[in-house]
């Protein structure tokens, strides 16, 4: 009986650290699935609900890493790809 109520709190504790690594995160955080061709003009994005899982507003654009705007290297701090907005322009 002892081994099963051990067994059970260390099941419990597994789970509840588990579901802990995942609580808070964004969906598509990283911008990795990106909006299709036909909801780009270049960077920008057209439609308000063009990347999965984010609504926009006013002028946003979808960049990757590396890309030049001028003179300027757009950096993104994590994963390939960011959404750049102007204004307001994600929720």
């Amino acid at each position: 009986m002892r081994a099963v109520t051990i067994l059970s709190v260390l099941l419990c504790a597994t789970c509840h650290i588990a579901t802990a690594v995942t609580d808070g995160l964004l969906p598509n955080g990283n911008f990795e699935l990106g909006p299709k061709s036909s909801d780009l003009k270049g960077t920008v994005v057209l439609g308000h609900n063009a990347i999965p899982e984010w609504e926009t507003s006013g002028f946003v654009e979808y960049i990757k890493s590396g890309q030049k705007q001028g003179d300027m290297l757009l950096v993104v701090p994590e994963g390939a790809f960011a959404g750049q907005a102007w204004e307001r322009g994600i929720d």
